[in-house]
């Protein structure tokens, strides 16, 4: 299993309260950010199928909407700044 974390930021319209996850995770795994906020399952959120929730109310528009779940096969792949005893990258230079 490996974690995905998504940005579902353009899929809050105001008037919204079902979002998809653009790909199926496991059961159970789903957790549901809002504007940075961890929300609660079955007080805010409810998984409707493998790749899509509906919140108990629609997201205002302007708020941040984020998803993370477990998937089958590889995780995202986290890309860090290379950091050197000097403080500067040499490479971005």
């Amino acid at each position: 299993m490996a974690t995905r974390t998504r940005d579902l930021t353009n899929q809050v319209n105001g008037v919204a309260a079902e979002f998809s996850t653009l790909e199926p995770y496991f059961p159970g795994t789903l957790e549901v950010y809002l504007n940075g906020v961890r929300q609660r399952r079955d007080i805010f959120f409810s998984e409707t199928g493998a790749s899509t929730f509906a919140t108990t109310e629609a997201p205002r528009a302007g708020d941040a909407l984020a998803a993370q779940f477990e998937v089958e096969g590889p995780g995202d792949v986290l890309i860090f700044p290379t950091v050197v005893p000097s403080g500067i990258d040499p490479a971005r230079s």
